[in-house]
C-alpha cells in the first residue's frame, strides 16, 4: 500500500496519540477495531480509516477517542458507494460503544 497519509497528518496523529490518557488510546483502539470489524480489514476499509484520519487532522481535532464521531462524515462521502450499508451499520455500532462508556458526542478541537 503506498504512502496514503502525508507526513504532515502523520505527525499530528503522532501527536495525538502521545498526549492521550491510556484510556482514550483504548477507546481509539476499540472503534477503530469495531469499524473494521464491520467493513472488513480489506484495502476498502483501510482506506475508510484512513480517511477518517484525514478528517480528524484537517478538523482541528485533539484526541483519536473522537474516531467514532467522524463516521456521519464517511456516510455522506460513500452515499453512492457499496460500502453505504457497512458504514451505516458501524456508525451505530460505535455510537452505541460511545454512549455505553460515556464519551462526548463533540469532537474535541483545539480553538485556535
Amino acid at each position: 500500500m503506498e504512502d496514503i497519509i502525508s507526513d504532515q497528518n502523520k505527525e499530528k496523529i503522532l501527536g495525538m496519540w502521545r498526549g492521550m490518557s491510556e484510556g482514550d488510546k483504548a477507546h481509539f483502539i476499540n472503534q477503530v477495531a469495531l469499524a473494521l470489524s464491520v467493513w472488513g480489514s480489506d484495502k476498502k476499509g483501510k482506506e475508510l480509516v484512513v480517511e477518517i484520519l484525514r478528517m480528524m487532522t484537517s478538523n482541528g481535532t485533539n484526541t483519536l477517542a473522537d474516531f467514532g464521531l467522524y463516521i456521519e462524515k464517511v456516510i455522506e462521502i460513500s452515499e453512492n458507494d457499496e460500502m453505504f450499508d457497512k458504514v451505516k451499520r458501524a456508525a451505530l455500532i460505535i455510537e452505541g460503544y460511545r454512549i455505553k462508556n460515556a464519551l462526548s458526542s463533540e469532537p474535541h478541537r483545539e480553538l485556535v
